[in-house]
């Protein structure tokens, strides 16, 4: 066991070293240690707060789609990143409201503005939410996840016809680019729920993957993909996929200080899809990643502002108490990325 190992399970969180020993140690869940782990992290004030806003029905929050306390992707997505286990009893409440179906039957039970429209535009709407967190919560044998993945597939499949961003997306007089109608690109979306899901995988559809997201990098280089989608007279923002994320530098954080959070998002998010050293731009920006842990730059870099960032949105640890608490939390999104792409991290 590496180093750096060693010192998250004697120094994190209760989150942390439930983390680690379940996903890269491979302990059994069942075991004394583990159920005094997961007591600590279902009993943490974070926590308590997040489950504090479930309601009787399994529905967390107040709307499908927002932020931690009232979206519930962003409720299911925290809880599971502390370590609340899929099987458990607030996890899969969740499930049960969603495979319900009852959206709109409840005021808290919204959709978000603009989600109907990308749902028939296959551009990631309260659909493609529905379906994304089903798929985090292991769930994937039912219709919204097999609807979203088919769209995903074909948007795969069909994007291989296009070789420039003007056959599948145009700019008006104001200079907004949008996507043409029945434009079949890849957005997040279809990749992320690709990366949480096993069913789809078989090895023509692995091949058409990595065929796809290699010769979609290659119509996108260098160019500003801020593309929107056009529901009538009204544009809307769809789920995008940051084609450039190879080219990110950790000196962007000095002119954004959330570039990092969200590319290090997009990164757990995608970490899972089995191809990431396959496909030349992806493996570029994790080795990245795995330069910046082993250096430890992922936080000597950081400055005051970014780490607030990291702290708002991806920090695992109930609070920032002292330096180590600090470095346990930043390093350990770093290493959890990194096993789940296929690096060896034990000796880092």
């Amino acid at each position: 066991m590496g180093n750096l190992l060693e010192f998250l399970l004697e120094n994190g969180g209760s989150s942390i070293k439930y983390r680690i020993k379940r996903e890269i140690l491979h302990e059994d869940k069942a075991g004394s240690d583990m159920l005094k782990l997961q007591n600590e992290i279902m009993n943490s004030p974070k926590v308590r707060k997040v489950l504090a806003v479930q309601h009787d029905d399994g529905w967390i929050g107040s709307e499908l789609h927002g932020v931690r306390g009232k979206g519930l992707d962003s409720c299911v997505t925290y809880l599971l990143r502390r370590g609340v286990e899929r099987d458990s009893e607030p996890m899969r409440k969740v499930v049960q409201a969603l495979l319900a179906d009852k959206t709109g039957v409840e005021p808290y039970r919204t959709t978000f503005k603009g989600g109907d429209a990308l749902d028939k535009g296959g551009r990631g709407g309260n659909k493609a939410v529905i379906a994304g967190i089903l798929a985090d919560l292991g769930e994937e044998n039912n219709q919204f996840v097999q609807d979203e993945l088919k769209t995903a597939i074909t948007y795969l499949k069909d994007s291989l016809s296009y070789t420039t961003i003007d056959d599948f997306s145009v700019t008006n007089k104001k200079g907004i680019r949008y996507y043409k109608e029945n434009a079949h690109f890849p957005g997040s979306n279809h990749i992320f729920l690709l990366s949480a899901t096993q069913s789809w995988r078989t090895p023509v559809n692995m091949e058409l993957v990595k065929t796809s997201l290699s010769h979609c990098m290659a119509i996108t280089k260098n160019q500003d993909f801020r593309i929107t989608f056009k529901a009538g007279n009204h544009f809307v923002g769809p789920f995008n996929f940051d084609w450039s994320l190879g080219d990110f530098n950790i000196q962007e954080i000095n002119r954004d200080s959330y570039a990092l959070v969200w590319w290090l998002s997009r990164l757990y998010s995608l970490s899972k899809l089995g191809l990431i050293k396959e496909i030349p731009e992806f493996k570029k920006a994790y080795d990245y990643l795995y330069h910046l842990v082993k250096s430890k730059d992922i936080l000597n870099k950081q400055n005051d502002k970014s780490l607030k960032i990291f702290k708002d949105i991806l920090s695992i640890e109930d609070n920032w108490r002292n330096e180590k608490s600090i470095f346990c939390d930043v390093l350990f999104y770093g290493i959890i990325i990194l096993y789940n792409a296929g690096y060896d991290i034990k000796s880092i």
